[in-house]
């Protein structure tokens, strides 16, 4: 009895002592909302932020001569905790500072005039993105600076932790956390950084990955990155087995990248042209009854994990190349497995959500035409209302005769004039001519590029197929905040969103003609220039928009960017691969049953997978999800593990974090020589109690012997 209350005793003192802890840390740290970039693997090694768990004095550069100060700066035993804007957010700029021997880690603002102004240009990216992985990284044509303000950030390791403290002028924690940061710093900076106590920052964001993606895999400490592609076609009983009917494919890429990836919403770089390629869809739904007709099938393909050594792309095509062999069928259409954790697959193994793919022959595919950077952008060379925008037709192979007619097709178009209605900007409208013509100079290809990154490449890999990505840029990209956190809906005018739906336009009259109709009833076709806006402010700005809120099964609509984030085997994991999949599911369907269904109550549409609920309509349709990770990678299904099968092909994997304890915070530090004036003393202290104690004992022990 007396040993159980001297065990309730202990712990409730233990309580006690947790909860004065808890009390005293709360009084002399204070948490900062800040968000830590990730980790990244592939075959060849690691890119992103080391993670240790450090510290150290807060130091403001907001410039060249700042950071000249800094580097000249020699206090002794200091590590500092930079505040950086994203102007000096640079290679060069962390190489010197992690050169210093006395960096601690990063933080940088994104806008916080005017201390933190916004880059005239900045992207994280190579200045060929995805190089390695495209259709000229073995060739005699080469690499071509398309992005040439990438600094490359991307693929760059540190071993240092990175934060960001994004711009969100409407949230008060936010405000709160930049002033209180700013505060710290000007009070550093009022004692020279040199007078005691001063603020110090505590990074921790834990995360596991290292040395590359195998190791990583094997030690279970990442996850492969990926998400699902979505794929639709008005052609409700395409086969396989039609092989007299040929394939015209209208693809766009729907993910993006950024060092700080769940803050990139790339509005101009993967925004513009998935936006449009729905506006396409629409456009051609608009006489569903011509488009059934044709005599081919029109294909839209919205392809994500591009970023990522066209992941989306590559696995699509292999999946599509050869006739699907099912080696283990789901138990019942409940069943999951630990190697296959979607409920009621298509397939166990290999893993497949849905069969809608095995219809797809890659053989019959005929062209194909991608949706690349085509807002625009700044707009250069656009003189006021009703200018001419220019997009331009990329190609592989120029002198191919059927690429030249696939190019013709789209040029020699009479230019196509929208008018665009912005929905967040009210009243603001615009017009825009929207030009046709080739990227390339000449007859042949001495004056040819050949195609910028793009999905079309994984086509081209596989077999010629006569090809064009259309963009707004000849030689190098317009956007110069490419894959970048400041690459945003605000930088978008009705005057790109104009642009954005003549491209819509121009597009589906030519698909349609590819696809077998005439010219004269492709005339007819034209998108809906209010609905590219609507579609452009839901995805890139307003998530919250009565579009979404009218498909998405809840009453909050959460924001979600397009990084496809930690591969899960489920349909959907995001919601803008979702929003994508249930509009092209809508524009394209073959029936619709309205008020058959409630999108938030009863979602269901009966027991036919192609048939799903938008806007309280059941619509019967050939879209589906698509597995998008890397092709270097492979589930084991022995083990339920991933591994890599191929280092040469995209084998891009996250480090896990230690997710319950990621943060950063403020708290007031001593100089170096009082914290080890104050260990000395301590251990001082510790030898003499002990000696103390230990002659004590030897006195008691002889004493009372």
């Amino acid at each position: 009895m007396v040993h159980f209350h001297l065990l309730i005793a202990a712990l409730i003192c233990l309580s006690l002592a947790v909860a004065q802890n808890t009390y005293i840390e709360g009084g002399i740290y204070q948490q900062i909302e800040a968000f830590g970039a990730l980790r990244m693997l592939n075959a060849t090694g690691v890119s992103g932020p080391a993670s240790p768990t450090t510290s150290g004095v807060v130091y403001q550069i907001l410039n060249n001569d700042d950071l000249a100060a800094f580097l000249a700066f020699s206090p002794a035993l200091v590590k500092f905790a930079v505040v950086l804007p994203f102007a000096l957010f640079t290679p060069v700029v962390l190489d010197s500072l992690r050169n210093s021997n006395k960096l601690a880690g990063v933080i940088v603002i994104q806008n916080y005039d005017p201390l933190f102004p916004i880059p005239s240009q900045y992207s994280p990216d190579d200045a060929f993105p995805n190089f390695q992985f495209s259709l000229y990284a073995n060739s005699t044509r080469g690499f071509h600076a398309w992005n040439p303000v990438g600094n490359g950030m991307l693929h760059k390791s540190f071993d240092f932790p990175i934060f960001v403290m994004p711009v969100n002028p409407n949230d008060l924690s936010w405000q709160q956390s930049v002033g209180t940061l700013l505060e710290t710093a000007k009070y550093n900076l009022d004692r020279g950084y040199q007078t005691y106590p001063l603020y110090s920052i505590e990074f921790n964001e834990f995360m596991y990955g290292s040395i590359d993606a195998a190791t990583c895999l094997r030690r279970g400490w990442c996850s492969p990155v990926g998400a699902s592609s979505v794929w639709g076609t008005f052609s409700y009983n395409i086969s396989r087995k039609d092989t007299a009917r040929k394939i015209i494919v209208v693809s766009a890429q729907s993910d993006s990248n950024g060092f700080f990836q769940d803050f990139v919403t790339s509005a101009a770089t993967t925004a513009s042209g998935y936006v449009t390629l729905l506006a396409v869809a629409n456009a051609l739904s608009q006489n569903q009854a011509a488009v059934s007709s044709l005599p081919n099938d029109i294909l839209f393909t919205l392809f994500s994990t591009e970023s990522f050594g066209f992941a989306g792309s590559q696995r699509f095509i292999q999946d599509i190349s050869a006739p699907f062999t099912c080696i283990t069928p789901p138990v019942n259409s409940n069943s999951s497995t630990s190697s296959c954790a979607y409920v009621g697959p298509y397939c166990a193994n290999p893993c497949q959500v849905t069969s809608g793919f095995t219809n797809v022959d890659f053989n019959r595919i005929s062209a194909v035409v991608e949706l690349n950077q085509v807002s625009g952008a700044g707009l250069d060379g656009l003189t006021g209302s009703g200018g001419d925008a220019q997009i331009y037709l990329h190609v592989d192979d120029a002198a191919d005769a059927e690429t030249q007619e696939l190019v013709k097709l789209f040029s020699t178009a009479s230019a196509v004039t929208a008018s665009g209605r912005v929905v967040r900007a009210g009243a603001t409208s615009a017009a825009v001519n929207v030009k046709f013509g080739a990227a390339f100079t000449g007859t042949g290809n001495d004056g040819n590029l050949g195609l910028p990154p793009s999905s079309a490449m994984s086509f081209l890999a596989k077999r010629k197929i006569p090809a064009v990505v259309l963009g707004d840029y000849q030689t190098k990209y317009s956007n110069k905040f490419y894959n970048s956190i400041y690459d945003d809906a605000s930088r978008i005018s009705s005057a790109n969103i104009a642009l954005m739906c003549g491209v819509a336009t121009q597009t589906a009259r030519s698909v349609f003609q590819l696809a077998g109709g005439a010219a004269a009833e492709a005339a007819n076709f034209s998108a809906n220039c209010t609905l590219v806006a609507e579609l452009f402010d839901c995805f890139t700005a307003n998530a919250t928009c009565a579009l979404f809120h009218s498909i998405y099964p809840g009453q909050k609509v959460p924001f979600s960017g397009n990084y496809p984030g930690s591969f899960q085997q489920q349909a959907f994991t995001s919601v803008p691969p979702y929003m994508m999949y249930s509009l092209l599911a809508n524009y394209t369907a073959s029936k619709r049953t309205p008020n058959a269904c409630d999108s938030i109550s009863q979602p269901s549409c009966g027991s036919d997978p192609n048939a799903i609920c938008v806007v309280n309509t059941c619509v019967l349709s050939q879209t589906n999800p698509h597995f998008a990770y890397g092709t270097g990678l492979e589930m084991d299904y022995a083990t339920g593990f991933y591994k890599v099968v191929d280092p040469k092909k995209g084998t891009w994997v996250q480090s896990k974090a230690n997710g319950d304890n990621i943060r950063i915070r403020t708290f007031l530090s001593s100089s170096p020589q009082y914290q080890g004036m104050q260990i000395g003393v301590g251990l001082a202290l510790t030898l003499v109690v002990t000696g103390v104690t230990y002659y004590i004992q030897r006195y008691v022990d002889a004493r009372f012997k």
